[in-house]
């Protein structure tokens, strides 16, 4: 039996009982954990009435030997973003990364680079400050360029030709560039994966366009959900059709 103390977000939650409920909780340093949450539903109990979707709390859990399902015994509410659930753009958002967070990871598998970046997107439209579309759209592409960092699938990518304004990318070779198109290429802009490829260096001296950084985010979605080999319903909410 393992005691630990940590900070998550909670990105899933299931009643278990007339008073208790399961959760899914990305937490900083233990990764995504699977707790029943005795009690919790009691009104007077130690979680104030539950535990609810996307909020962040200090957590205690209790880890037993043999079992994935932790006891949550701590539950220390710290954040809400309130927004998330004024504002429907704010919440496909939400919701999206929420999605990403529970199907790239694996249980307790710690990636504090990306509770960091899932906590920055969250508090960017979360808090109910002046912001625009464009700053969603580029908070959300760090987003989703860290998530396939961290889980191993950062897309290869490579030098571009010259003189061209369109390239061919291969979701099925590990998102790399390549000259001629194949059955499984996509066309794709090169100021697309100017894009990209500022992202992948850091380089803070470029100033892309607002249409190469939704097209960014685009790909970026597509390629996840060919990796997954499955479209989400958030995905889809949020984007529409991906081509």
């Amino acid at each position: 039996m393992t005691f630990t103390e940590d900070e998550a977000i909670c990105i899933r939650h299931w009643d278990f009982s007339e008073t208790s409920q399961t959760v899914g909780l990305f937490s900083r340093t233990h990764g995504l954990i699977r707790a029943i949450a005795k009690g919790a539903r009691r009104e007077r109990g130690g979680f104030s009435g539950g535990v609810d979707l996307l909020t962040r709390a200090t957590i205690t859990t209790v880890i037993k030997s043999g079992t994935d399902l932790a006891t949550l015994s701590g539950w220390g509410l710290i954040e809400n973003f309130p927004n998330i659930r004024r504002e429907m753009r704010a919440n496909k958002i939400a919701y999206f990364a929420t999605d990403l967070v529970g199907r790239l990871f694996e249980a307790h598998d710690p990636h504090p680079n990306m509770y960091g970046a899932f906590l920055h997107l969250l508090r960017h439209i979360g808090s109910g400050g002046e912001r625009s579309e464009m700053n969603d759209e580029s908070r959300l592409l760090d987003f989703q360029w860290v998530a396939l960092c961290e889980a191993g699938l950062q897309p290869i990518l490579g030098d571009c030709q010259t003189g061209v304004d369109v390239i061919h990318f291969d979701p099925r070779d590990g998102g790399r560039l390549v000259e001629k198109q194949t059955s499984t290429s996509w066309r794709v802009r090169v100021a697309t994966i100017d894009v990209l490829e500022a992202l992948r260096t850091g380089a803070v001296d470029t100033t892309p366009s607002d249409e190469s950084v939704i097209r960014a985010n685009r790909l970026l979605a597509a390629y996840i959900r060919d990796s997954i080999g499955e479209e989400p319903f958030t995905m889809r909410r949020l984007f529409g059709v991906l081509t």
